[in-house]
């Protein structure tokens, strides 16, 4: 029963710090790409499949490391990290793949195996300072996330939020994905 709360105690935080990161104040920068990448084109796109990304010790939420790690361990040379925006609910994630001949795909685990809305943005570039690999888009930092209607994200995370702080089990919460 200990590790059960625990686990819960561990998820409710973890949620609590991604909701504070969907609730910061929009900002003219988030307002000029959120119109960028609306007018790119998504594509749906398939995620490799589990057991093969465990197979190449693929881990979750390290879409940049899978991608650039895919690519240099490929055999054939033939593959490219591509990165721009996953869009799940009303926000834009940064995300990077792959690109194979003509073809996307995911190589980052996710609990969630259905294809995913991908959009590349071509206008992001990568860079190596200190050892650190640094992504920028127009001279400036490529955010984490972009919200395609800032203003009901931030609500619906707030209501999230609040229920988390009242004792809401985080397993009955929806979040604004």
């Amino acid at each position: 029963m200990g590790e059960a709360k625990a686990k819960l105690k561990e998820l409710r935080a973890r949620m609590l710090v991604e909701l504070e990161r969907w609730m910061v104040p929009t900002s003219p920068d988030e307002e000029r790409l959120n119109d960028v990448i609306r007018a790119l084109t998504f594509y749906k796109i398939q995620r490799v499949p589990g057991e093969r990304l465990a197979y190449m010790r693929m881990e979750p939420q390290q879409c940049h490391l899978n991608a650039s790690a895919y690519v240099r361990l490929d055999p054939t040379g033939e593959s490219q990290h591509v990165s721009g925006w996953w869009k799940r609910g009303g926000i834009f994630f940064f995300h990077s793949v792959i690109l194979t001949h003509t073809k996307l795909f995911c190589v980052t685990p996710h609990y969630d195996p259905s294809p995913l809305e991908f959009a590349p943005d071509l206008d992001i570039k990568w860079s190596e300072a200190n050892g650190v690999m640094n992504a920028r888009r127009e001279g400036m930092k490529v955010p984490f996330l972009v919200r395609d209607f800032p203003a009901k994200v931030i609500a619906e995370a707030t209501a999230a939020r609040d229920a988390l702080l009242s004792g809401t089990d985080p397993r009955l919460i929806r979040l604004p994905l």
